[in-house]
C-alpha cells in the first residue's frame, strides 16, 4: 500500500546474515574486515563461535543466510548444530561454505560432508592459484543479478572436483594455467570449480575455496 502524504514510509528490514564460525580463529576479524563490513552495511550480522548458542538460534530463526566460516561445523561433538542447519536448508535457507573452511577442513572430512549431508558428489579437488571466468549457466540461479559478479578473477584456492557444470560457478577456461612467483605454470583441470551453487532440497547451498580473502566478488 501507497504510503499516505505526510506519513514517512517505515525504512526496509535488513536481510539477516548468520555467521556460524565454531573453530573461530582471533584473527579472523582483521583477515576478513573487509567482508564483514560489507555485510554490516547490507545486513543485520549475527555471529555464533559456540555449537549450543548456534543451535539454539536455528531452532528460532531463519536467516536470510548463514555463512559457515570454518570447518567447525563438521566436528562430531557439533553434530546438532551440523542437523539444525540441513534442516534449515531444506526448507528454503540459503548457506554458504567459506572464508577458512577450504583453508582448514581435511579433504576427507569435506567429502564426507557432501556426501553425507548433501548428497552431492562434490570433493576435495586441488589447491592453486589460476584464472577462473563466470560460469552464466550456474549465474542465472542466483538470486541476485549477474552483473554483480566479476566475469573473470585470478583466485588461489581449494577447488571442487565432480560438480555438475551448471553448479560451477567459476570455470578455468582453456587458456588458464597455475599462477606462482616459484614454480612453472603447469596445466590445471578444466572441470574442477573454486565457486559451487546448487539446489539442495528446497534451498541452496554454496562453496567459496578462495584461501587469502581476496576481492573477486563485490
Amino acid at each position: 500500500m501507497p504510503s499516505q502524504p505526510g506519513v514517512a514510509a517505515e525504512p526496509a528490514q535488513k536481510p539477516t546474515i548468520f555467521l556460524l564460525s565454531l573453530e573461530n580463529q582471533p584473527w579472523f576479524d582483521e583477515m576478513y574486515d573487509k567482508l564483514i563490513d560489507a555485510l554490516a552495511n547490507r545486513a543485520e550480522v549475527k555471529r555464533s563461535s559456540n555449537s549450543n548458542s548456534a543451535v539454539q538460534y536455528l531452532a528460532n530463526n531463519s536467516p536470510s543466510a548463514i555463512i559457515i566460516t570454518d570447518p567447525g561445523i563438521t566436528v562430531e561433538s557439533n553434530r546438532e548444530a551440523l542437523d539444525k542447519l540441513k534442516t534449515y536448508i531444506s526448507n528454503g535457507g540459503t548457506a554458504i561454505f567459506g572464508c577458512n573452511f577450504s583453508s582448514f577442513v581435511k579433504s576427507t572430512v569435506m567429502d564426507a560432508l557432501w556426501r553425507s549431508t548433501f548428497d552431492v558428489p562434490w570433493q576435495y579437488g586441488d589447491y592453486h592459484r589460476t584464472t577462473v571466468y563466470l560460469n552464466h549457466q550456474a549465474a542465472t540461479k542466483l538470486k541476485s543479478s549477474p552483473e554483480h559478479l566479476k566475469p573473470e578473477y585470478s583466485q588461489k584456492a581449494v577447488f571442487l572436483k565432480g560438480v555438475d557444470s551448471a553448479d560451477a560457478l567459476y570455470l578455468p577456461s582453456a587458456e588458464s594455467v597455475t599462477q606462482s612467483h616459484v614454480f612453472a605454470s603447469g596445466p590445471v583441470d578444466k572441470e574442477q570449480t573454486p565457486v559451487a551453487w546448487a539446489k539442495f532440497e528446497k534451498g541452496w547451498i554454496g562453496y567459496i575455496g578462495d584461501v587469502n580473502a581476496e576481492e573477486g566478488i563485490y
